[in-house]
């Protein structure tokens, strides 16, 4: 079992969540210490004392009253945290402090997908619907199933847009008419055609981040105008950021693309062409390439964060787009601090807690709103 598992399942287990097996599962663990480390004997962590310890923590999640407020004392605290090193659960130590704190839980609020038509109308999209999207005449345009809505492509003579708005805290995906897939970030709007023009570019506009899985067709290319770039290809897969105020840029995963920059002052005809691994970024004055690991580029996708040496002022901008919470910083000594880690679907508390034992700040929570703090 490695620690993220374990974790969730002892944050179950002290919520009084857990099936039999995974009890057992836990039991098991408990039983498997062999008190070999010196440090953890000088506790002597022996069968009497072990079971001491099991009853203590389930007598604290006998209350049928489910919260997240456990307050161990300090002494089951010291042997619980005895136990959770055996089984690699380091983090969920400071979890259990924080609890302890009574600090209050975070409220993330639940903002909804929208979708525009060409008629102006919004919609919210609810992810785990299954409906049918149509046109002011009733026309089925596409079908919504879970996170993701697929385009059925017909023929048409005149672009007709729809614009996809997703809110911080959530993604989404999105199959266009002609198979091209899209995988939109947090803080991401997306416009694109219901169906493409045969003989015309398919050409779509992003605001925010997402991640093209583009379908192949030689005659037709494919164009993200994003910020003051466009990213053109004919198939392939790659990465576009282009949040305001943020660097733009693009990270080609596989296939080839073409970059233009479309600044004024250095706007020219040159396309710069990327290879698997590289990235464009819109720097100031110039369209700079360089290799990278694009797995610190693509992790979003799947819940997670990764930050590769960068400043925690930035670092904030992503953990506000992930978690749908605000951050106010009023550390500001901090900003410039650079950071590297990684982090896989983590609440934010963890997350959090992480930072703070390295870049020692303090932090309070009031509802979704989080000021961070430099400490007394």
């Amino acid at each position: 079992m490695n620690e993220k598992k374990a974790k969730k399942l002892f944050k179950k287990y002290v919520n009084n969540n857990c099936s039999q097996v995974e009890k057992e599962l836990l039991e098991r663990f408990l039983e498997s210490y062999q008190g070999e480390d010196e440090q953890m004997s000088n506790f002597k962590f022996d069968g009497q004392v072990k079971q001491e310890i099991w009853n203590k923590i389930a007598k604290k999640t006998e209350s049928p009253t489910k919260t997240r407020n456990i307050n161990f004392n300090r002494s089951v605290l010291k042997y619980a945290a005895i136990f959770i090193g055996v089984v690699g659960l380091g983090l969920v130590f400071n979890f259990l402090r924080i609890q302890e704190d009574k600090s209050p839980e975070l409220l993330i609020e639940d903002n909804a997908i929208v979708l525009k038509t060409s008629n102006n109308q919004s919609k919210k999209i609810i992810v785990g619907n299954g409906e049918a999207i149509t046109d002011a005449d009733g026309n089925v345009l596409a079908s919504q199933d879970n996170d993701q809505i697929v385009y059925h492509g017909k023929p048409t003579q005149e672009l007709v847009y729809n614009e996809i708005i997703i809110p911080k805290g959530k993604t989404f995906e999105l199959k266009l008419s002609d198979g091209t897939l899209v995988h939109l970030n947090a803080d991401t709007s997306l416009k694109y055609p219901v169906s493409f023009v045969e003989g015309k570019d398919r050409r779509v506009f992003l605001k925010g981040e997402a991640y093209f899985e583009v379908a192949k067709d030689s005659l037709h290319k494919f164009v993200v105008e994003a910020k003051d770039m466009d990213v053109q290809v004919l198939g392939t897969h790659f990465n576009v950021s282009s949040y305001a105020n943020e660097e733009a840029y693009a990270v080609l995963a596989e296939g080839s693309v073409a970059i233009s920059d479309k600044r004024e002052e250095t706007m020219n005809e040159d396309l710069s062409f990327l290879k698997p691994g590289q990235k464009a970024a819109m720097t100031e004055g110039a369209l700079v390439i360089s290799e990278v690991d694009i797995h610190d580029y693509l992790n979003w996708r799947n819940g997670d964060l990764t930050f590769n040496n960068e400043s925690f002022k930035d670092i904030i901008k992503k953990i506000e787009r992930r978690y749908g919470v605000r951050i106010e910083n009023g550390y500001t000594e901090l900003e410039a601090v650079r950071f590297r880690g990684y982090f896989e679907n983590e609440t934010i508390q963890d997350l959090l807690d992480t930072f703070k034992e390295s870049a020692e700040f303090d932090y309070e929570i009031t509802n979704n709103h989080i000021l961070i703090k430099k400490p007394v």
